[in-house]
């Protein structure tokens, strides 16, 4: 798995988004609508996708 840490999570789901990607929902994670989900004690956000391969990419961001 490879991931990226950005400055603007937020921002940077919706720009791909707009390119047409789609971020993996995990059952058992509690994920917002955009697809982030926060580790436990406000630590880092983090949002999945894939790539065209089916290889899982990661966006990472530190809690606001």
């Amino acid at each position: 798995m490879a991931g990226w840490h950005v400055a603007d999570m937020g921002a940077t789901i919706d720009a791909l988004r707009e390119l047409g990607i789609t971020f993996n929902r995990y059952d058992g994670m509690e994920q917002d609508a955009r697809g982030i989900w926060e580790a436990p004690g406000g630590g880092a956000l983090v949002a999945w996708f894939s790539d065209p391969d089916g290889n899982t990419l990661s966006l990472s961001s530190d809690a606001p």
